[in-house]
């Protein structure tokens, strides 16, 4: 709760700050061009699925150095900094959400099922005593793997989407629902509607989540920002980072505060900073992240496999915390990768070689 009224603090002082000297923020919006694919939320993607991964490392560091004080305070303050990810993920998946024909096909292809058979797998590896009732919960619920609670959230969300398609796409509506979205949001960040949903379903509750689902279909909607590129906007954008930075870094060392995904301001704040910091990376680096972004779903199903075999060695071994941190980071992220790399290369020889 402390976290969120802080960030309502900040998100007024840089409000504040930007209309006081009179500097426009380029908000995200897809592009008006037709001809390729908007690459720039496939990097708000990649960013967002790194953090995801930091997220996870912190917890395996701390399986096998919970007294290791320096490593732990700094792996938790790389997992605080990367708390914008779960809500960045849930925007860019709304951005270009439209409901038309082969709409559930599309989602049972490409989410429901690679989830239902990575649940099936990590059920058989991961626990020892089976049974087709705890499954089903767990498939339910996304508890087969930590992070795969995300799932059931975005199906929840689509589920949502498609019911109430024709009011979310009401243009004289839009702002008003973005609002009251908000208010529902903040709301449950401070956890008033804790007491009146079941227990389990606290990890996955839409309300958690709302507001940057319906931002993210607002901004699918909205049009470019015609407004030139200051570089003034950017040092005010590096200024709050900083701020940020040292309020995050004061919470994890000081106080050990393990912040929680679905705050509202700062996954905000990030996206800004990022949208409007993308002109300064090279080309490389966008292609990379990007490449990412589109990998995201094989890194997120499979990432967690990786993680769970891994405690059976010290990240340690692979020549110290530094080390460790980056290496288990490059696999996490890479195999994934290698694995989509190689599912799709059979599928392209299989089709050429099946339609030839």
């Amino acid at each position: 709760m402390e976290w969120e009224l802080l960030g309502i603090s900040l998100a007024g002082l840089i409000s504040f700050t930007l209309y006081f000297f009179k500097i426009p923020i380029e908000f995200p919006a897809p592009s008006d061009s037709k001809e390729k694919r908007e690459i720039r939320f496939d990097i708000l993607r990649g960013f967002a699925m790194i953090g995801i991964v930091m997220i996870h490392i912190h917890s395996y560091f701390q399986f096998f150095h919970p007294n290791d004080y320096l490593v732990i305070k700094s792996t938790l303050f790389l997992s605080n900094l990367s708390r914008f990810s779960v809500p960045l993920f849930i925007l860019t998946s709304a951005v270009f959400l439209k409901k038309k024909s082969g709409y559930w096909t599309s989602k049972f292809k490409h989410l429901i099922l690679p989830y239902f058979f990575f649940s099936v797998f990590g059920y058989f590896i991961k626990y020892n005593d089976h049974s087709v009732s705890e499954f089903v919960y767990f498939l339910l619920f996304g508890k087969v793997f930590t992070p795969f609670y995300f799932v059931p959230l975005l199906i929840q969300f689509y589920l949502l989407f498609y019911i109430m398609n024709s009011i979310f796409s009401h243009e004289s509506w839009r702002y008003r629902i973005l609002i009251i979205s908000f208010f529902i949001n903040l709301v449950s960040n401070l956890g008033i509607f804790d007491p009146y949903l079941p227990k389990d379903y606290h990890a996955i509750s839409i309300l958690n989540y709302l507001f940057f689902f319906v931002l993210g279909l607002s901004i699918g909607t909205s049009k470019p920002s015609t407004s030139s590129t200051k570089p003034e906007r950017n040092y005010i954008l590096n200024i709050f980072l900083l701020l940020v930075c040292t309020i995050v870094f004061i919470f994890s060392f000081s106080f050990q505060t393990d912040f929680k995904n679905h705050h509202l301001f700062y996954p905000i704040f990030m996206m800004i900073f990022v949208w409007n910091h993308l002109f300064c990376f090279s080309a490389k680096f966008k292609n990379a992240i990007s490449y990412i972004g589109k990998q995201s779903l094989y890194i997120f199903l499979l990432h967690p496999f990786i993680i769970h075999f891994m405690h059976s060695f010290d990240a340690y071994t692979f020549g110290g915390p530094i080390t460790g941190y980056l290496i288990t980071l490059i696999l996490n992220v890479g195999i994934p990768i290698l694995a989509s790399f190689i599912v799709q290369r059979g599928m392209i020889l299989y089709q050429s070689r099946h339609y030839s």
